[in-house]
């Protein structure tokens, strides 16, 4: 490919490239600004400057030129603030990418525009020299790169040199990566990219990418087309990128970035080679010859990457510990001041619509981990103080009306609704069993339904621990026709084999870092029969106890206490939506919630539907969290069960609209009616969603 493996990267940042580089069999050296732990980890050598100002960048050029065989150079970003450096690098040395004169050329707002306008190709209206009225006009340099140095236009701002005015155009940013040979256009992807705002004079910085659009094929097809002609009018080649705005039908370009950009790193092609192939003279017809073509994203589902940057000043602390998706890694006792980047996230996903919220999500993570924020830090143990609550229910079985067996494996059988009546305080009980001991259960008469008095009220501080980490029937287990979900500290326990490890059973445990240990424990079973002896034994086998040490709690959905404890639920399933929404749990502090208890019902699918619909139409959570105001708003919004497609009706209708299957119902839909959601850190509290009488009547008198 290269007459070396050697190849220089320059970039304000050269991971990717160097990255990429590597994995094309190359030897990267790489010269940027940061030096990161990644960066150095895929370079031959690197050498860190302070600035890619021509003055910077010779020296460290020369001192790659006099000790390796380097002949070739790839350049990144950055450049756009130093032509001066481009040239000098061509003067040097033989450059993969394009040429500085095309470069020149797309940094020349006015000549660009001119070519627009030429073509008919829209773009927001520009102006360089001070519009008359300022509103709604951008104030941008005539030489940039990521959005930075773009604000609000203002009537008092002191422009100064080197600027020029486009008015603000609403709509959704996005970038389409494309490959050229300087007269030939290859798409790679179109891109949905997000944009974030540092400070006052900062407020449209690029902050990361997605390769997955909304746009429309024939909306595709005009900007492919609007490439065609571009390309061969300012020699295009290798790798670049087209950014434009897209406002409803509309589509409005904003620039060409010609070199690679952040894009490129979401797709699994091979890209690399071919933009070397393609700065080296090889037509995009060539491409194929001999080789078989390969095509971009062959991983299914989508992938998204975003650039975490600092709200205020902080340290990277000492050995700390990075989540295997972050890249851009500084090193331990790095500065970062307010604005500059800490790192960038990459995340997949088979939705494209889940890759904001968990990017989001991770962002979270990487703040508070580096603030010292340690998730499940308070880890006390769900079973040993569920004991005490396994014990009371034994000790007034009678009195509640429970069955008890001791099987001949000595696993305690209680029998909560199938052969005996239970009760209400039955279920109130065992709901606290299925919470870990960590929350509390009451029954009030209330009047916020019309018709519907009897509620049960949840309360617990630790609500990812008690509600994720116990109550949440996450655990499958079957035998034969036999089939439940599996509640309770028992959960925390469960372990399997896996490639010659253990892991816990659930996945959830793996998101919430924790495990629990104990000798005894229990384990709740929603179920119309009690379970069979296969079943108790690998619950024991699964937590590693003897089964004289398990009790299993059997409560049928159609009785007083199977429906108690699952109206109970009522928090468990905002917190559950929220880790779905990508919510960062450690920032989830406090919680309660409450919901009408509904009558039971004989028939199973009645009954079922019964305590779903006592949270879906009447269900308010209310829960405390950590974090900025914008995400506890959005936490709000999207929690309440109104959100869902599918909501509108009672629950034993959808479920018999879907055949009866659970996995084809809207995830979303598993909420309460209403929530509050108070970001503590300023006091804000942010109300969504709402209570549904009408569907509560006609589902609890149906």
């Amino acid at each position: 490919m290269l007459s070396s493996a050697f190849v220089l990267i320059i970039a304000g940042s050269g991971r990717m490239l160097a990255q990429a580089a590597r994995n094309a069999g190359l030897k990267p050296l790489v010269i940027d600004l940061f030096a990161d732990l990644d960066t150095q980890s895929y370079t031959e050598a690197f050498f860190q400057i302070p600035s890619l100002a021509k003055e910077q960048v010779t020296p460290a050029v020369e001192y790659f030129i006099k000790r390796y065989a380097v002949t070739h150079v790839i350049y990144g970003s950055g450049l756009e603030y130093y032509p001066e450096s481009l040239n000098y690098l061509d003067s040097r040395m033989i450059i993969l990418g394009n040429h500085p004169e095309t470069f020149a050329r797309l940094q020349n707002k006015q000549a660009f525009f001119s070519v627009l306008d030429e073509l008919n190709i829209p773009y927001p209206e520009v102006a360089f020299s001070a519009p008359e009225h300022t509103d709604n006009w951008l104030l941008k340099p005539l030489q940039g790169y990521g959005g930075i140095g773009v604000k609000h236009c203002h009537k008092n701002d002191n422009a100064g040199s080197g600027i020029y005015w486009q008015k603000y155009q609403a709509g959704t940013q996005n970038s389409v990566l494309f490959l050229a040979d300087g007269q030939r256009v290859e798409i790679i992807g179109f891109n949905t990219q997000s944009i974030i705002r540092l400070s006052e004079t900062q407020e449209f910085v690029f902050g990361g990418v997605i390769n997955s659009s909304e746009l429309l094929n024939e909306q595709k097809a005009l900007i492919t087309d609007w490439l065609n002609r571009l390309v061969p009018i300012f020699a295009l080649k290798g790798l670049n990128t087209l950014d434009f705005i897209q406002s409803d039908n509309c589509s409005y370009v904003l620039e060409i970035n010609p070199r690679p950009s952040a894009s490129m790193q979401l797709y699994d092609e091979d890209l690399l080679v071919r933009h070397i192939q393609a700065c080296a003279g090889a037509t995009l017809a060539a491409f194929g010859t001999g080789n078989k073509r390969l095509k971009p994203s062959l991983q299914p589902g989508y992938t998204g990457y975003q650039i975490v940057y600092a709200e205020h000043a902080l340290i990277i602390p000492d050995k700390f510990d990075w989540p295997e998706w972050c890249r851009d890694l500084p090193e331990s006792g790095s500065l970062i001041r307010t604005g500059q980047p800490v790192c960038s996230i990459i995340v997949h996903q088979k939705q494209s619509s889940q890759i904001a919220e968990l990017l989001l999500s991770r962002q979270q993570i990487i703040i508070n981990k580096i603030k010292g924020f340690k998730f499940m830090e308070y880890k006390a143990s769900i079973n040993k103080l569920a004991q005490p609550l396994v014990k009371r229910l034994l000790d007034n079985a009678d009195k509640l009306r429970l069955g008890v067996e001791k099987l001949n494996n000595g696993c305690t059988i209680v029998d909560a609704g199938i052969k005996v009546p239970g009760g209400i305080e039955a279920g109130r009980l065992i709901a606290e069993v299925c919470l870990g001991g960590m929350g509390t259960v009451t029954i009030s008469h209330s009047s916020y339904t019309a018709n519907w008095p009897l509620s049960v009220n949840v309360y617990t501080a630790n609500p990812v621990l008690a509600c994720l980490g116990s109550q949440y029937a996450g655990w499958s287990l079957s035998h034969e026709k036999y089939y439940a979900l599996g509640s309770g500290p028992a959960r925390a326990l469960a372990s399997k084999e896996k490639n010659g490890q253990q892991e816990p059973v659930e996945e959830l445990y793996k998101d919430l870092g924790y495990q629990d240990e104990a000798d005894s424990t229990v384990l709740v079973i929603e179920n119309d029969a009690l379970p069979p002896l296969q079943i108790v034994e690998k619950v024991a086998a699964a937590c590693n106890i003897d089964p004289s040490r398990l009790t299993i709690i059997v409560t049928p959905t159609s009785s007083l206490a199977g429906g108690v404890q699952v109206v109970s639920r009522v928090l468990e399933v905002a917190m559950h939506k929220a880790h779905a929404l990508h919510f960062p749990l450690e920032n989830i502090i406090d919680g309660s919630g409450s919901a009408p208890i509904c009558p039971p019902h004989p028939k199973f699918v009645k009954a079922m539907g019964r305590t779903n619909d006592a949270i879906l139409f009447a269900g308010q959570v209310h829960l405390f969290v950590k974090g900025g105001d914008e995400a506890a708003e959005k936490l709000a919004e999207e929690l309440p069960s109104s959100t869902s497609k599918d909501y509108g009706r009672p629950f034993a209708e959808i479920f018999k609209q879907y055949e009866y299957d659970f996995f084809k119902i809207d995830p979303m839909l598993f909420s309460p009616a209403s929530v509050i959601v108070t970001a503590v850190d300023s006091g804000k509290s942010f109300c969504a969603g709402k209570l549904d009488n009408n569907l509560l009547n006609l589902s609890f008198n149906a």
